[in-house]
This record gives C-alpha cells, structure tokens and sequence, in this order.
C-alpha cells in the first residue's frame, strides 16, 4: 500500500488535535473521506526535501498540527480533458466554475501566532500560498500515483537515507498559481484548504482551491481565498512524452 492511500491509524497523535474541533469533527464526520500520513510533514535528512513543511512551519508558533484527507472514490478517468475556463477574480468562489466542491483532497492546519502573522492576528499572505499550493499538490498526486512504496505511519517518523522512499509526488510542478484573497486569514485558530483536479490533458493538470475558516456558528464555513493553478508534470527519462 501507498502513504497517499493508508488510512491514518485512529490513535494517531496527528488527529487529536482537530477531533474536537466542531468544524473539523464535522469534516472528520464525512464518509466520503478519510485521513492519511502527511508526506510533507515527514523530514528527509537525506535530501532536505519539504524542509519548508516539516521544520520551519512545524513549530509551537507556526504549524504545530496538521492533518491531510483524501477522497475515497477518486476518479482520474472521468477527469475533463480539456482546459477549463479560468474563473473571474470577481466571481462568488462558492457559486463560480469549476467548482472546488468535493474535493478530492483536504488539509487541515492549526494556525499559532507569531510565527505565521503579517498584520496582527491575519496569517501572512505568503504563507496561505503556500498552504493552497501544498493541498493543491496533495490532490494532484492522487491523481498521477507513481510506484512507490509505504513510510511508517508513525506520527514520530523520520525517514533515513538508507530507508526513504521515492517521493509520491513524482516530479510535479506549479507552473502557475492565482490566489485571490478574499477576507483575512485569522490567526491563531484553524484552517482547511480544499483542493479539486479540475481537469487535466496529459501531463497538465487544472486546479481549483479554496482557504475556509469557521464561521460564526463553527459548523459553517467563510472563504478567505480562492485560487486557481496550472501543475505540470516532468518527464522521466526513458519514458514517451504525453
């Protein structure tokens, strides 16, 4: 089995932190997904590879916590196979094509304070980039699987030179990423980025995404940013090009 495709053991320290969240819980809730080991989460002392995730946005006052699910019924087959219209920076992000709705990947972060502020309690517009292109990176790799081989579920795991596996992205790019920011991202409290495949021709791929933080009554939901990208993929030496 695949670290893109294990569930997440149920004791794992990775979810407390969100199981008593309402709004996370209710994500949690939902049968269409299920939680799995953050890749990017893991350090790799060996090639230094996500050091941006694993270390320097995984501390008491940047991103102690975060949890990555997927969907359960992925289907790249049924994927549009043409370019999709990119939407309007004035379009409502929750009515507006193509839909971010039923994502095929969701990340969960526990936001603190200082490490990832701008303006006094706003989360840095840099760092919620980086949070839509990491979920985004997540939904494509679902949908373009290499063979690669389990990490430890462990939530301690740290990979070895000796015992690392192939990273499950492959070699996938962002070639362009449009964020519109929407509302302040507050801080400290949670954040959930969805991301969707939205189609995809060969190597390239179409992705929506959308930062959400809880609304007033914490099972609702307010959009902070809305963002659209192009991903590519590299070819492999020795193999044909798409």
């Amino acid at each position: 089995m695949s670290i893109m495709i294990d569930p997440l053991p149920q004791d794992q320290a990775n979810l407390h932190p969100f199981q008593h969240h309402p709004f996370a819980h209710h994500l949690l809730q939902n049968p269409a997904y299920y939680p799995i080991q953050t890749w990017s989460r893991l350090p790799k002392p060996s090639t230094g590879e996500d050091g941006y995730m694993a270390q320097t946005l995984s501390t008491p006052t940047t991103i102690p916590h975060c949890l990555t699910l997927r969907r359960r019924d992925l289907r790249s087959e049924h994927l549009p196979s043409a370019p999709p219209v990119w939407p309007s920076p004035t379009a409502d992000p929750a009515h507006s094509a193509p839909s971010a709705r039923d994502p095929d990947a969701i990340m969960m972060f526990d936001l603190a304070s200082p490490g990832v502020s701008g303006h006094p309690d706003m989360a840095h517009g840099g760092v919620v980039a980086a949070l839509i292109d990491e979920t985004m990176s997540m939904a494509v790799t679902l949908h373009s699987p290499p063979s690669f081989t389990s990490a430890s579920s462990s939530d301690s795991v740290s990979v070895s030179a000796d015992s690392e596996p192939p990273t499950p992205r492959g070699k996938l790019f962002t070639a362009q990423l449009d964020v519109r920011y929407k509302q302040p991202t507050t801080l400290p409290g949670l954040v959930v980025v969805r991301a969707k495949v939205v189609a995809r021709v060969g190597r390239k791929f179409w992705v929506r995404a959308q930062v959400v933080q809880p609304g007033d009554k914490m099972t609702e939901e307010v959009i902070t940013a809305d963002a659209m990208a192009f991903w590519l993929q590299t070819v492999t030496p020795g193999t044909a090009r798409l």
